[in-house]
C-alpha cells in the first residue's frame, strides 16, 4: 500500500511519520517553495498534543517544546496553563479557563521540526486525480508530473484543491461578517519589553465590550537579548459596519489603529496598536468558515485530512488540535487496512467520525465567534460551557 499525502503542514508531516512508524509507504508533496512558506503565526497546542507526540519520532516529540514562541517559558510549572479572557477596556480578566499543559507553538518552527526525517517533495501544486481503473488513484501536479499510489489524502488547508475537486462548488467556504486582521510587527527595544511584559505567558487574549477581540503574542524571539529583533503577532476581528471594512482593500492597518483609538483601549492593547510601525505590512483577510458534507471517497482512494476537511474559526482555539487528532485517526486507519481491514471499510469509517465531529467542531466555532463579538451575551458561549475541552471523543489528560 502506498498513500499520497497532499499537503505538508505540521498536520501533514505528522500524518506521514505516523506512517513511517507503522511500516507504511507513502510520498508527501506540498506546493510551497520549502519548509519556511510565507505566512506565519502562532497556534495553542492544548489537548492534540498526545496525539501529535504518539506519531512524532521520539527525537522529534522530544524538541516540540522549543517550537513555542518563548521556549523559556513552562506555563504549567508556573500554574499560567489557562486562557484568560481580559476586558479589552480595562484590562480586568473577566473569563478564565485551564488548559493542560498547553504551549503556544509558533507555526514554522513546528513546521520545520516535523519535516525532518522526511523526504518532503515540495514545489508541487496539487491540481486533480484520476482513479486508475484496476484500483489506486494517480494525482497530478501544475509541474506536469505525476504519481500513483493506493490512497491519496487532501491535508491542505482550509482552502484545500483537494476538496474542491471531490465536491465543487460544495467545497467553497462560507464568508462570516466579520473584519480580519493577521500579521506581524515589530517594536523598538522600550516597546517590545513593555508589551511583553504585560502579556499574558501562554497567548493574550481581550475582547473590547464595543464588540472587538485582539490577540496578542510573542511570534519569533531570535535574539532573546535583543528585543528590536522580536516579533508579535496581531490577530484582530470585529463586526463588519461598513463597506471599507467589508471590502478590506486598502487602509487596513490606519482602520485597526482607529477602531482602537475610537473604543479607547487599556494597556498593552493601545500600545501594540498605536506603535505598529506604518510599513507593516497587513495582507488581506477574509474570516471563512467550511462546514464539511460528505464527500465521495471512490471505495476509500480519496479523502480529507485537518482544516481541509473542516474550516473553522479561531475563536475557541480547535482547529490545530482537531488537525493532529484527524491525522492520529487516519495512521490509525491505515494501520487497520495493513492488518487486513479492506481500505474501503477502513476510509469509510475514519471519514463518518471526520464529518460527524467537523460538523459539530465547525458549527461550534461559528456560534463562538458570533459570540465573541457580543459581550453582553458571551456568558452564553460555547467557549463558557466547554471551555478548551474537545467536544467529541477525543481524550487528553485534563480534557476529560
Amino acid at each position: 500500500m502506498r498513500v499520497l499525502i497532499l499537503g505538508a503542514g505540521p498536520a501533514g508531516c505528522a500524518l506521514a511519520h505516523g506512517l513511517k512508524k507503522a511500516n507504511i509507504t507513502f510520498s508527501i508533496f506540498d506546493k510551497g517553495e520549502d519548509v519556511y512558506r510565507n505566512r506565519h503565526w502562532a497556534f495553542t497546542l492544548g489537548w492534540g498534543r498526545p496525539y501529535l507526540l504518539e506519531m512524532l519520532p521520539e527525537e522529534l516529540g522530544a524538541k516540540i517544546n522549543s517550537c513555542q514562541v518563548d521556549p523559556s517559558i513552562d506555563c504549567a510549572a508556573i500554574g499560567e496553563d489557562k486562557i484568560v479572557l481580559y476586558n479589552g477596556q480595562t484590562r480586568e480578566a473577566a473569563f478564565e479557563f485551564p488548559i493542560p499543559k498547553a504551549r503556544e507553538i509558533n507555526i514554522r518552527q513546528l513546521r520545520i521540526l516535523c519535516a525532518k526525517g522526511l523526504e518532503v517533495q515540495y514545489r508541487k501544486r496539487f491540481t486533480h486525480y484520476e482513479l486508475i481503473e484496476n484500483g489506486g488513484v494517480k494525482v497530478f501536479f501544475a509541474d506536469g508530473t505525476s504519481e500513483e499510489g493506493d490512497i491519496a489524502v487532501g491535508v491542505d488547508g482550509a482552502m484545500s484543491t483537494m476538496r474542491k475537486r471531490l465536491l465543487g462548488e460544495a467545497a467553497t467556504p462560507g464568508l462570516l461578517p466579520f473584519a480580519l486582521m493577521n500579521f506581524n510587527a515589530s517594536y523598538t527595544k522600550e516597546q517590545a519589553l513593555f508589551i511583553k511584559s504585560k502579556l499574558h505567558p501562554l497567548v493574550d487574549i481581550a475582547i473590547h465590550p464595543a464588540g472587538h477581540y485582539i490577540r496578542t503574542n510573542v511570534l519569533d524571539m531570535p535574539d532573546k537579548d535583543d528585543p528590536t529583533t522580536w516579533t508579535f503577532q496581531i490577530l484582530s476581528t470585529w463586526p463588519i459596519k461598513n463597506v471599507e471594512d467589508y471590502d478590506n482593500e486598502a487602509d487596513r492597518l490606519k482602520r485597526l489603529k482607529a477602531h482602537v483609538k475610537r473604543d479607547g483601549w487599556a494597556e498593552p492593547y493601545k500600545t501594540a496598536i498605536e506603535n505598529i510601525p506604518d510599513e507593516t505590512l497587513v495582507l488581506k483577510d477574509q474570516l471563512k468558515i467550511w462546514k464539511p458534507v460528505k464527500w465521495e471517497n471512490h471505495e476509500g482512494k480519496v479523502t480529507l485530512c485537518g482544516d481541509a476537511a473542516h474550516a473553522m474559526t479561531f475563536h475557541r482555539g480547535q482547529g490545530a488540535n482537531n488537525a493532529f487528532y484527524d491525522s492520529y485517526c487516519f495512521v490509525e486507519a491505515m494501520k487497520a487496512v495493513r492488518d487486513g481491514k479492506p481500505l474501503k471499510e477502513a476510509v469509510d469509517e475514519y471519514d463518518e467520525k471526520i464529518l460527524k465531529r467537523g460538523m459539530e467542531e465547525v458549527q461550534i466555532s461559528k456560534s463562538q465567534t458570533f459570540f465573541t463579538h457580543d459581550w453582553e451575551n458571551f456568558i452564553n458561549s460555547p467557549v463558557i460551557k466547554l471551555g478548551t475541552k474537545p467536544s467529541h471523543a477525543a481524550k487528553s489528560e485534563g480534557y476529560q
